[in-house]
């Protein structure tokens, strides 16, 4: 199977897009986590109020400047580590792997 015929993948995991698999970039602070998807802003937790991450606060307004700060403070890392941050067909083809019918990458030795 060839690489452009999976322009939708997960190549690097087990979790496969059609259980919900995505790309994703993410910081962890004392307090706060904080991801973030190639749509935009996907997860924040408070990990003192909600150990177990059950309260998403992406989208609570209340939290928007902390989401603000962590999402810039993501940004500076992935541009100190060269992270592009692009889709999974995009490394796929860019180093010239072949997926399998899930559209992953085989695990070898």
């Amino acid at each position: 199977m060839q690489n452009k015929q999976y322009g939708a993948c997960s190549p690097f995991g087990e979790w496969e897009r059609r259980h919900g698999g995505k790309e994703y970039r993410g910081i962890r602070t004392r307090q706060y986590t904080y991801v973030k998807d190639l749509e935009g802003p996907w997860l924040l937790y408070d990990n003192d109020k909600d150990p177990y991450q059950l309260n998403n606060l992406v989208g609570n307004k209340d939290y928007a400047a902390i989401r603000n700060k962590l999402d810039a403070l993501l940004a500076k890392m992935l541009k100190d580590r060269n992270d592009q941050f692009l889709s999974g067909s995009e490394y796929i083809a860019k180093w010239g792997y072949t997926v399998n019918a899930n559209g992953t990458v085989e695990y070898t030795d």
